[in-house]
């Protein structure tokens, strides 16, 4: 099987991916961690504006979640292209 630039592109962006979420979730793992050492109630440990110790933390979590939506909707888009020039 050939690839072209396009599928290339599709295995760098998967990548990425990946990458993205093994850290989302080392991410989230130390948080949680961290909350149940706390003993403080979810809402409360992960409202970035009162929890000054892991707020670093907390926005990056929503960043590359933000980011691994995004990778993923390009992959969607991709994924619908290669459909289309499959049945033409």
């Amino acid at each position: 099987m050939e690839m072209n630039a396009s599928d290339r592109d599709l295995v760098e962006v998967m990548k990425r991916y990946f990458a993205v979420k093994a850290e989302v979730d080392d991410v989230k793992t130390r948080l949680e961690a961290a909350r149940r050492e706390s003993g403080e109630e979810i809402v409360v440990f992960y409202n970035p504006r009162t929890n000054g110790d892991h707020a670093a933390d907390i926005m990056r979590s929503h960043a590359l979640k933000q980011e691994l939506a995004r990778l993923m909707e390009w992959a969607e888009a991709w994924g619908r292209q290669s459909l289309t020039n499959d049945r033409a």
